[in-house]
């Protein structure tokens, strides 16, 4: 037979000790915690991470944000009735805080840890509204505040939550982070352009052509092909000789000119050209006046002749009548002398030589022609 054991007085004590004191020490805490629990804050201590460099976000925002939580004074409303986590997804739900947690301390302060989100780009859509993105993709609207300058991306579709969007967005963020890490073209890129296709354009600061990038595919590859093509070409020819540069194909860098090309400029050859534009002008003036001058002499000179052969029909015409007065002056006189002498022949009169009536000389054609030759045919302006 088994030996019964022996029930010690000894552990029923440990045992009865141990569990008067476990719930005692319950006993306390949740008294003290019900007489804290009817307490209320002291203060609100707000820390913002990255504050100093950047102010997206400010403790007065914060403040209204959670302190008017439901139109609760949290700092008149007992402890117990607090909700910290409701308070932390109203701060989380900003678009402008990525990171927020609230606790109270032994000492009834509250301190609230937000962390704020960083722009990397800002978004221009086609129907003109814009935004700000960050390292996360997450979109946040304009603030009135305050304006952030960082990479800009315009012509861009409106994007949604789906895939085709999300990936758009991962290569809008993949671009500009590489331009961004560059020293050289985070300072010559001033905006990209999102094309139909999904593809993008890079507008220069220094230049004024375009940089058509396609994808970003081989980013890498075509930011070293373009650097070296500044460096190689654009340094000896140029910034402005070229209208389009195009590095989506593997190797190479196809530039297309602009028309017209207006090479570097000269100082000295530039004022040296100037004052011989100068003489030239005044050349040219002399000349004209020149000219001028000989076009009145030989417009002149057929006047004079017209003028000539004017007179001399006027001399002709006056000789003529002269003659003609004389003869019918000697007429007279005859026929005063000798009146018997009128003989008529078969009944008609004679009729004196002298009173015949003159036919008139047709024109000749040829008068004509010589004075159509003496007039030029052209004449020049006086100024020319």
């Amino acid at each position: 037979m088994a030996k019964k054991r022996k029930i010690s007085i000894r552990k029923v004590l440990q045992v009865f000790t141990t569990f008067v004191a476990a719930t005692s020490c319950i006993i306390a805490i949740i008294s003290a915690a019900k007489i804290e629990g009817e307490k209320t804050l002291e203060r609100v201590e707000v820390h913002i991470n990255s504050g100093k460099k950047y102010h997206f976000i400010e403790e007065k925002q914060i403040l209204n944000e959670t302190i008017n939580y439901r139109n609760i004074d949290i700092m008149h409303t007992p402890l117990k009735k607090l909700d910290i986590q409701s308070m932390e997804r109203v701060l989380k739900a900003d678009p402008w805080v990525a990171d927020a947690s609230l606790y109270i301390d032994a000492k009834r302060v509250l301190h609230m840890s937000v962390t704020q989100r960083i722009p990397v780009v800002r978004l221009f859509e086609q129907g003109g509204s814009s935004y700000y993105m960050d390292n996360t993709m997450s979109i946040m609207p304009l603030a009135p505040n305050f304006i952030y300058y960082t990479s800009v991306v315009t012509n861009m579709p409106p994007v949604k939550d789906d895939s085709a969007g999300m990936a758009l967005k991962k290569q809008v963020l993949m671009l500009v982070r590489n331009i961004q890490a560059d020293t050289f073209w985070n300072a010559q890129i001033s905006q990209i352009v999102v094309d139909s296709d999904y593809s993008f354009e890079l507008i220069p600061v220094l230049g004024q052509q375009k940089i058509v990038f396609g994808d970003t595919s081989r980013m890498k590859e075509k930011f070293n092909n373009l650097y070296s093509f500044y460096m190689n070409v654009l340094n000896r020819i140029g910034w402005d000789k070229y209208e389009t540069l195009d590095v989506r194909f593997k190797g190479q860098v196809i530039a297309s000119p602009s028309l017209p090309y207006k090479g570097p400029v000269d100082k000295a050859n530039a004022s040296m050209n100037w004052i011989n534009s100068i003489v030239q002008t005044e050349a040219r003036i002399d000349s004209g006046k020149a000219i001028a001058a000989a076009a009145k002499q030989a417009k002149a000179e057929p006047d004079k002749k017209e003028e000539k052969k004017e007179e001399k029909k006027t001399t002709k015409k006056d000789d003529k009548k002269d003659i003609k007065k004389e003869g019918k002056k000697d007429d007279k006189k005859d026929a005063k002398k000798d009146p018997k002498k009128d003989v008529k022949k078969d009944g008609k009169k004679e009729m004196h030589p002298a009173k015949e009536p003159q036919k008139k000389e047709p024109v000749s054609k040829d008068k004509n022609k010589d004075k159509e030759k003496h007039t030029p045919k052209y004449t020049l302006p006086e100024n020319h």
